[in-house]
């Protein structure tokens, strides 16, 4: 059984709905908030039938606690700008379900997760979170992450109008809701919070880089698809990791000008030292340019592969579950 907490962790009730609307505003059970189905890769959740197992999927971030020691890669242990300055910063909100992609940006883009309505529900971090310590630290560390994006009235508009929040929440309901929150968790060192909430925004190409190319483990999955896949089109994956190569290649092209132009001077003509120079570089540009064609050829060779094992892999898989099912052999 899980380790139960001490009960001075336990959140004290609280309800977004203002007093005034109580009378006239039913608020809504958070059970009725899940969804009916989740689909996950190689498995399903049915969160109305097994909401631990949606909590875990929907609160934990297994892909960041993993690498959690080189973070400081990929962001600063600092709060996440409010909501008003990241529209500020030119950056688009992107909705997602993933709590591993929550606070990770990428160029214009900031993925943020929903606050989900279960939260705001005392009777449900009683019976489903407050029991298991690394699920509470989760949900903690997430709510506290609303505390570093929502801090004025503005924050809370922009939260609500993207659909992070209810429309029904007012300033004031969300001020009670934080400080009651506060008044929880040790704001001095984060003890009872995940550690991924040690850090505020994380960017995404160096946590792609993080996964591909640091330990604890290595796999050819990790390497190709990185932390995030952006794109399933080959162009936008090699234009991600290959673009460099169009500087270089400018480069060569505008140095092997300049010593064609130098070698058309009477006073480089018979300079053997750059006639010598001029050769060696012209052979290491070409054979520089040979090798960057087939590491390219290679690379879409592997992930030809790669994908195409995958896609047969799955189909052999499905096909035995399905053959099974109805008793073939």
């Amino acid at each position: 059984m899980a380790e139960q907490l001490p009960a001075r962790k336990r959140l004290p009730p609280i309800s977004p709905i203002s007093p005034r609307k109580a009378a006239s505003t039913t608020t809504i059970p958070a059970v009725n908030s899940l969804p009916a189905v989740i689909f996950r890769q190689d498995f399903t959740v049915r969160p109305q039938k097994s909401p631990t197992d949606y909590l875990d999927l929907d609160l934990k971030t297994p892909r960041l606690n993993d690498i959690h020691q080189h973070l400081w890669l990929a962001g600063r242990p600092t709060a996440a700008r409010p909501l008003h300055k990241q529209k500020q910063l030119g950056r688009s909100l992107m909705i997602t379900e993933d709590p591993d992609e929550h606070l990770v940006w990428l160029e214009t883009q900031l993925f943020v997760k929903p606050l989900p309505q279960y939260l705001l529900d005392h009777n449900w971090w009683v019976k489903h979170l407050c029991e298991k310590e690394d699920l509470y630290r989760s949900a903690c560390g997430f709510l506290f992450s609303y505390v570093w994006l929502v801090c004025y009235p503005c924050d809370l508009d922009i939260a609500k109008d993207t659909g992070l929040l209810p429309h029904d929440i007012c300033w004031l309901d969300w001020v009670r809701f934080i400080e009651t929150f506060l008044d929880s968790i040790d704001l001095g060192i984060l003890s009872n919070m995940n550690k991924r909430y040690q850090y505020g925004e994380l960017r995404l190409s160096r946590l792609n880089s993080i996964y591909r190319f640091i330990p604890p483990a290595y796999s050819l999955r990790r390497f190709i698809r990185g932390y995030r896949l952006g794109s399933t089109w080959y162009a936008a994956y090699f234009g991600g990791y290959f673009r460099w190569l169009l500087v270089v290649f400018a480069i060569l092209s505008v140095a092997l000008s300049a010593l064609q132009v130098g070698l058309a001077t009477s006073n480089l003509q018979n300079n053997r030292g750059f006639g010598d120079a001029s050769y060696g570089f012209t052979v290491a540009a070409l054979f520089f340019i040979v090798v960057c064609v087939a590491v390219v050829l290679f690379f879409w060779l592997i992930l030809f592969c790669y994908h195409l094992l995958s896609s047969w892999r799955d189909n052999r898989k499905k096909s035995r579950a399905w053959r099974g099912e109805i008793g073939l052999s």
